[in-house]
């Protein structure tokens, strides 16, 4: 084992790095540390610098049932990262502690990423690691976490009683003629510019208009020279596409702005997926020398879906964009024509990409990633990120499109205008997932449900990682329930059965009636529930609509069954990051197998393509959900839920 000039180990094929390599500690070290707070100490502070000031009860490791700990998984991890690892797969059931072990993790590197699917997910890693409890790192210091949340979970500081995401606050607010009142006001705050150069909305930039607020303190490259940041704190950071980027801090005390301190100051940033993903496109996420995947199997999934992408939104996104370089007005016009064309010209045959316009739309935004870098919500940087999946792919990439009839309210009455959605999709995962490992150090995926070896292999084209086994058995007990009217709910079953839709209804209803309350009760889709005809002739009371559903999909809902202020929760939402332990939910009631939709783009393009590969991960997938779904009622020992469910299919599988 090599060590380099600061007494960090050099990890075997990383020596060509240099600020970015691989790097650990020197050996000396504690692989665990967790500690909980001592009551009246949640408002102590800590002195930059300093030791941590806290005391706490020392937490010991969990033992898992195959006799390893918490602390024997982080040095196994440790392990196989110094001697190259790159790629490292932990299985743990739900409440095996994989948080602890991530953060155990994080506090032997400089900087870290941890990745949830969900806000719960995140708001669970605050609470439990910086409310909670704490860890050190081996020199006595607190290892510092920071959350990156989105705009609506703050209040403005600049327009008293709104949130951030307020579309009328001057850090953004839309560029439109619509909003010129509003925005020449912001322009007469901003003592830098004189409101008689802006004659029209063409004219402004949102640096014209944000430093209306003192409190705005914008990410930009390193190298921007507007007037008015000029008079800013400027804190650098290398971002993961290797180039410089800066926090221009101007007054403290917005909340939203302060988070971004995080980037420059932390060891740990938790990001929700979506905010990675687009971070990481844009090339702003901090350069990290460790990214830890939480709910893994979710996240590589997301690499097989199709993206959709709103032609008319992106026009509107693109006609708020005022850039002052002309070579970037030049490409926002082409980029608005061919979109327009795309859409003039749009058919709904599924196709290949290549020799279509929106190929040319595709390459036109590929080559302008930076067009609305200066704009945090911009929907172009979700296009951006989207189209950029299939760049180098475009041979294997299909395109289809589809309309949606949106209902409006003219001078003289209801008209009708069309949002047409454009939907890609490659069935080749494996290259957008190689372009994110090449970006990164060392990535370490957990998940109760990792996909199988093969599939790692087949689907993702991952040939070299290691996995390593945490806890597999869950820590309660899954009772199946019969009820006697099951059937097998297979779709050439169902639809040869006169009276299927009659009996399945009759069969979840019972379901409903014979479960032990509280009862969580995962629609797999919203057709498995009546509509108001069907509960009325089938009598089937004790089931809601789909109709109801969608009007019961809130989080108060949930919360709601969470403090046993109902006893009965339909949902499409609680697959992942809610748990119900204890006497919080008795009951799990799964509608049908949960199957991926077959009729997605996709899943259509890997069927006809590849047989073989899309039956492998077809079935790897539905498995993967449903385990997940009864997972929701047994995260602690001595948990016990009854499984139930009109789909005989279930019952007859395996959910550990």
């Amino acid at each position: 084992m090599e060590f380099d000039k600061d007494g960090r180990i050099i990890v075997p094929g990383s020596e060509h790095k240099s600020n970015s390599e691989v790097v650990a500690h020197p050996t000396k070290k504690a692989y665990w540390s967790l500690y909980k707070k001592k009551e009246g100490e949640e408002s102590a502070s800590e002195s930059p610098g300093d030791l941590f000031s806290f005391s706490g009860e020392k937490l010991s490791p969990l033992k898992f049932s195959n006799g390893k700990t918490q602390e024997d998984i982080v040095k196994e991890i440790m392990a196989a990262i110094e001697s190259g690892e790159k790629l490292i797969f932990v299985k743990g059931v739900c409440g095996s502690g994989k948080s602890a072990i991530a953060l155990n993790l994080a506090k032997h590197f400089k900087k870290s990423a941890i990745v949830v699917p969900i806000k719960s997910l995140q708001d669970q890693y605050e609470n439990d690691y910086t409310n909670k409890n704490f860890i050190l790192k081996d020199d006595g210091k607190k290892l510092k976490i920071s959350v990156i949340k989105g705009r609506n979970n703050f209040v403005c500081p600049f327009e008293r009683g709104s949130n951030a995401d307020d579309e009328y606050l001057p850090c953004d607010i839309e560029l439109r003629e619509k909003n010129m009142a509003k925005i020449l006001e912001y322009v007469e705050r901003n003592s830098e510019v004189r409101k008689e150069d802006f004659s029209s909305v063409s004219d402004v930039r949102r640096v014209s208009i944000a430093p209306a607020c003192p409190y705005w303190s914008p990410i930009l490259n390193a190298d921007s020279s507007a007037k008015v940041l000029n008079k800013t704190k400027k804190k650098k950071y290398m971002g993961v596409s290797g180039k410089e980027y800066a926090l221009f801090e101007r007054a403290k005390g917005c909340g939203y702005y302060q988070q971004f301190h995080a980037y420059i100051d932390s060891d740990v940033l938790i990001f929700n997926s979506m905010k990675y993903a687009l971070e990481t496109a844009i090339g702003r996420k901090p350069k990290t020398e460790l990214d830890i995947i939480d709910e893994c199997d979710e996240f590589l999934d997301s690499f097989a879906h199709e993206k959709k992408i709103n032609l008319n939104r992106l026009i509107s996104s693109l006609q708020n964009l005022m850039p002052e370089d002309q070579k970037d007005k030049n490409a926002i016009k082409e980029i608005i024509l061919l979109a327009n064309r795309v859409i003039a010209m749009h058919s709904e045959e599924i196709k290949k990409l290549p020799g279509t316009l929106m190929a040319d739309l595709v390459a036109k935004i590929i080559d302008h990633p930076y067009l609305a870098e200066d704009e945090d919500n911009s929907y172009y940087n979700s296009v951006f990120e989207a189209v950029k999946t299939f760049e180098g792919l475009e041979g294997e990439t299909y395109v289809a499109f589809e309309k949606e009839e949106k209902e409006q309210t003219g001078l003289f009455g209801k008209n009708y205008g069309d949002n047409i959605y454009v939907n890609l999709v490659s069935i080749n995962v494996s290259k957008r997932l190689k372009e994110l490992i090449a970006m990164n150090d060392v990535f370490v995926f957990m998940s109760g449900t990792l996909h199988s070896p093969h599939v790692l292999k087949d689907i993702f084209g991952l040939q070299k990682f290691k996995i390593i086994e945490a806890e597999t058995q869950s820590p309660g007990k899954v009772t199946k329930y019969r009820t006697g009217n099951e059937i097998n709910c297979k779709y050439e079953i169902m639809k040869n059965l006169p009276d299927g839709r009659e009996r399945y209804l009759k069969a979840l209803s019972s379901c409903i009636a014979k479960a032990k309350a509280p009862t969580l009760v995962h629609v797999s889709t919203f057709a498995d529930l009546p509509n108001d005809f069907e509960r009325k002739k089938f009598n089937v009371p004790n089931l809601i609509t789909r109709e109801e559903l969608v009007k019961m999909q809130e989080a108060r809902h949930i919360a709601a069954f969470k403090n046993k202020e109902v006893d009965l929760l339909f949902t499409t939402k609680c697959s992942r990051g809610v748990d119900f332990p204890g006497d919080q939910c008795n009951s799990i009631v799964v509608t049908k197998y949960p199957y991926p939709n077959i009729q997605g783009l996709f899943w259509q393009i890997l069927k006809k393509e590849k047989p073989h590969q899309f039956m492998e991960f077809y079935l790897d997938k539905a498995n993967r959900d449903l385990i997940q779904k009864v997972a929701r009622g047994v995260r602690f020992k001595g948990d016990h839920v009854l499984l139930l469910s009109p789909d005989s299919r279930i019952l007859d599988a395996r959910v550990d």
